[in-house]
């Protein structure tokens, strides 16, 4: 896996991913920014939220398990010191299917996150990721 990231102006830059795509990086006004993309901490929690997505809707699909809505909200707190770093990740699986299978979901979201994830599993190296499940 290979991702080139290139500098535009100020603090805002473009990686250019593997497989094709773009994804735009800049940095509030304050630290030299316009706001023209996503903090890279966003980039990397959204990542993170995208991959174990990725994972609990193809486990669900082989179950059979019917989804008709998904989403997960992520929350992250950083410290307070210099480097402020992202040391607590709360995933909140949103999920509207049928309440027979939300134990089934449970063990998939524990699978993912534990086991299957890889930016999980990476950044559960130095940050403390706890989730839980909302059915409805």
């Amino acid at each position: 896996m290979k991702t080139t990231i290139e500098w535009q102006t100020g603090v805002n830059f473009i990686a250019n991913t593997e497989s094709g795509n773009q994804i735009s990086m800049d940095g509030p006004v304050d630290s030299g920014g316009n706001n023209n993309g996503a903090r890279p901490t966003e980039v990397l929690i959204s990542g993170m939220g995208g991959c174990t997505a990725f994972d609990v809707i193809t486990m669900a699909k082989s179950k059979n398990i019917e989804i008709s809505k998904f989403d997960i909200a992520i929350n992250a707190e950083r410290t307070g010191t210099k480097p402020s770093l992202i040391n607590k990740v709360h995933l909140i699986y949103k999920i509207q299917g049928q309440d027979k299978d939300k134990k089934e979901l449970e063990k998939i979201i524990k699978v993912s996150v534990k086991k299957q994830c890889s930016c999980c599993i990476v950044l559960s190296k130095s940050v403390d990721i706890t989730y839980s499940l909302e059915m409805n």
